[in-house]
């Protein structure tokens, strides 16, 4: 990689965690809860039944939760935010279920991360950025923007 490639690399990671920094420090002063907490209610929340296992969750969570997913699970449990069921059909299986508390949170929560995603990304793009990223990062992620 050329001078310019690498520079273009790191402005990226920087810049990533710039914004994961700022968002979660955001939702932690504003509601106290994590941007990874709010990701675990956010995938749970659009599961069939509201409900995952815990390796399927850990594969569809957005933010890395910086441990293991049974610890992570236990501590929102803790607080009432998510419950675990076990499978009738598997009892080796057990599920992480978006409890009520844990909607009220999410719903609490939605309309500042909105904003903070807004305030500290989107008007930072021009109207003519918008479909060049989108592209870029569908490219990146092999998905088709049709």
């Amino acid at each position: 990689m050329n001078t310019e490639e690498v520079k273009i690399w790191k402005m990226y990671l920087r810049a990533h965690a710039a914004l994961m920094r700022e968002m979660d420090g955001g939702l932690q002063r504003a509601h106290g809860i994590s941007l990874t907490w709010i990701d675990v209610l956010v995938q749970l929340s659009l599961a069939e039944g509201q409900r995952l296992t815990h390796t399927r969750l850990s594969e569809r969570m957005l933010v890395s939760g910086g441990g293991g997913i049974t610890r992570l699970v236990d501590r929102m449990a803790k607080v009432g935010l998510v419950t675990r069921r076990a499978s009738r059909k598997d009892r080796r299986v057990s599920y992480v279920v978006l409890t009520d508390e844990g909607k009220k949170k999410l719903d609490e929560v939605t309309p500042t991360q909105f904003s903070q995603v807004h305030d500290q990304f989107i008007r930072h793009l021009g109207a003519e950025e918008m479909p060049v990223i989108r592209d870029f990062l569908a490219r990146l992620l092999g998905e088709d923007v049709s």
